[in-house]
């Protein structure tokens, strides 16, 4: 009886062991299966990965190429959105440099005068008028040595002949408590031309 105990216990001890062994086998092939296939996965991600980094590159290779077409042609969005800014920056230091010097205080604490000046050309046988005096002179004659004869007419005074009358004469009077002055700029004996001026004479 105790033979066939012990045999019983001795099979049984043995289907025991074969069984984990077995069972442990197959643990261990299903965790080199599963390890073997996250291997095998990470690789193709890897892979994709690279893939993607290329197509990434060559996107922004891309993109770089055609923004530098882009500005480069003067009607393109970029190309103004430059141009845009670069007024802008022009407008804002144009009117930084207003302010500053609108806020900048002048010597005298105004604004300078703005002196009166009147210029005109006429010919031989024509009179300058001065529409603001209303000085006159009026040129008869011009000689050779671009010397000039004629009359002159100032406010408050009378018409008086004038001779010799070379390019720098100059001629100054009063009108309305202002003190101006008449120059004979130019005297042209070859094309019978002279030039006049009145201007303002600064206090």
């Amino acid at each position: 009886m105790f033979t066939i105990i012990g045999h019983t216990l001795v099979v049984a001890t043995a289907t025991w062991l074969v069984s984990s062994f077995v069972i442990d086998e197959n643990k261990v092939n299903l965790f080199k299966a599963k390890a073997e296939n996250a291997e095998s996965m990470s690789a193709q991600f890897q892979s994709k990965i690279s893939v993607l980094e290329l197509e990434l590159a060559r996107l922004k290779s891309e993109n770089g190429r055609y923004l530098s077409w882009l500005v480069a042609e003067p009607k393109s969005f970029p190309a103004l959105e430059k141009k845009i800014a670069e007024l802008e920056a022009g407008l804002a230091a144009s009117q930084a440099k207003a302010i500053s010097e609108a806020n900048e205080p002048s010597h005298s604490g105004k604004k300078p005068k703005q002196l009166y000046e009147f210029s005109r050309d006429f010919t031989r046988g024509e009179s300058f008028v001065d529409p603001k005096t209303k000085a006159i002179i009026g040129i008869s004659s011009i000689a050779i040595n671009n010397t000039a004869n004629g009359t002159l007419h100032l406010p408050g005074g009378k018409t008086v002949e004038v001779k010799e009358i070379k390019p720098g004469s100059t001629w100054t009077f009063d009108k309305s408590g202002v003190r101006y002055q008449l120059t004979m700029e130019t005297v042209n004996w070859t094309n019978n031309s002279l030039k006049a001026t009145v201007s303002e004479v600064a206090d």
